[in-house]
């Protein structure tokens, strides 16, 4: 059975926003699953309690790779328009979004490096039995946090194995596209 995680951590994201997902899930995605909501303060019964206190924000969708199992990942901040069942294969790959389409062309290589510095996004992923990842994580932790924002960034730039979810059918908001199947909010609720 498929496994539909999200992670609700601190007070950026009500509990409308998981409800909200949920409810979309319900809606959008006929393969039979399992929802489960990783967060800091559990009140639903598909919630689960975060297993490691000391992780802040994003790095706790990283603690979730230790799940086995047919998985997907879908942040709080996304809206879900229509049949999501397009991201239920390939899941003995790691995969995360190609976030080519809305990031900025023609960005002189410094610049990118300074500021955008990763062609992936972790907005919606996938996965089987990828636990290596956030062992690898694990084992330099500290150095991990201060060199990078958050999981994108670790996974582009350690060279973390993955497949790229290249697909019209996700957008960003910054593209200006508001009826695709799914469409990010990220960077919007900041």
């Amino acid at each position: 059975m498929l496994t539909v995680y999200c992670v609700n951590w601190g007070t950026k994201y009500s509990r409308d926003f998981t409800t909200t997902l949920k409810e979309s899930l319900q809606k959008h995605l006929t393969v039979p699953h399992d929802f489960v909501c990783y967060t800091d303060n559990p009140t639903e019964e598909y919630d689960r309690p975060v297993r490691y206190p000391y992780l802040r924000g994003v790095w706790h969708k990283l603690a979730l790779l230790e799940h086995t199992g047919d998985s997907l990942f879908f942040d709080q901040d996304i809206e879900i328009n229509s049949n999501v069942d397009f991201l239920c294969n390939d899941f003995d790959k790691f995969s995360v979004l190609d976030s080519t389409p809305w990031k900025p062309k023609n960005i002189p290589l410094l610049e990118f490096r300074m500021t955008q510095n990763t062609l992936v996004n972790s907005s919606v992923m996938r996965w089987s039995n990828h636990a290596h990842i956030f062992k690898k994580f694990q084992k330099h932790r500290d150095m991990y946090l201060r060199l990078y924002e958050g999981i994108d960034r670790y996974i582009y730039n350690e060279g973390i194995e993955h497949t790229a979810i290249k697909t019209d059918k996700i957008t960003s908001w910054y593209q200006k596209i508001d009826k695709s199947a799914i469409v990010l909010y990220n960077g919007k609720y900041k």
